[in-house]
């Protein structure tokens, strides 16, 4: 594991909840400033670890994004009886399940939020693209070690936030896998939709933002880009204003 600060974030609060889903190898912490703007604004908090997540690298190897799916989809249910209405923010992997979740139109859905949204990869994703020519075999254990813990301009909080040290790349082909899978959802998702990106993403490349917004069903989208950030926007140096954004979604829609 790298870095410190929690792996999940609870808080009780009003509605909508906001169900938190965190990216791959990573924990909640990687929404920390984040949440806690959302926490203080006085809305219910629930970011609990995917499967496979904040133990160790191996217990990832072997999850799939119907396990994550999985487990969300309980977290939203669960979500929905405490406080009638929930919004979901997702955050790169957990921005697959979130989008997957909300083509689904749970009861209770009030709105999607979708952060450094991973329906392509780019170069920086950590993992040879050459291992997805693999995608429709079995990969061996195989692990590739981070250069650093996250894609950051500001790298002044990189140690701020719990991940692995190392992708599983059996895993990781489930990411890229998911991202074809849900290219052919998103338009069936109709609630109100957040879409925020950093322009200088090397995991999730922007136009993501772009393609999304003009793939859903729904024409109540708002997209933020961020000049001078890259993927982990949660920590980078304008944390502030994607807060700000977020919680003016939350209040539109609650």
């Amino acid at each position: 594991m790298l870095g410190r600060g929690p792996k999940e974030i609870f808080a009780a609060g009003r509605s909508p909840c906001v169900v938190a889903l965190h990216g791959f190898t990573g924990t909640a912490g990687e929404l920390g400033d984040l949440l806690g703007a959302v926490g203080a604004a006085g809305y219910a908090l629930d970011a609990a670890l995917l499967p496979g997540h904040g133990t160790g690298a191996e217990r990832l190897q072997d999850a799939t994004f119907d396990d994550w799916l999985a487990a969300s989809r309980q977290r939203v249910r669960e979500a929905t009886l405490a406080y009638g209405r929930v919004v979901l923010l997702g955050y790169s992997l957990g921005s697959l399940v979130a989008m997957q979740i909300a083509s689904e139109r749970p009861e209770g859905l009030a709105g999607l939020m979708a952060m450094s949204n991973a329906l392509t990869l780019g170069a920086g994703s950590g993992v040879p693209l050459g291992l997805w020519a693999l995608s429709r075999r079995r990969m061996p254990d195989l692990y590739l070690v981070k250069p650093r813990p996250g894609d950051l301009v500001d790298r002044t909080h990189e140690d701020d936030f719990v991940t692995y040290d190392r992708h599983p790349l059996r895993a990781a082909l489930e990411v890229y896998r998911a991202g074809a899978r849900v290219r052919e959802v998103v338009g069936r998702v109709a609630c109100p939709t957040l879409i925020q990106h950093g322009r200088r993403d090397l995991v999730c490349p922007w136009r993501n933002a772009v393609r999304l917004a003009a793939g859903l069903r729904t024409r109540d989208v708002t997209i933020a880009l961020y000049e001078r950030s890259a993927h982990v926007l949660g920590w980078d140096g304008e944390r502030a204003d994607v807060a700000r954004e977020m919680l003016a979604f939350l209040r539109r829609v609650g």
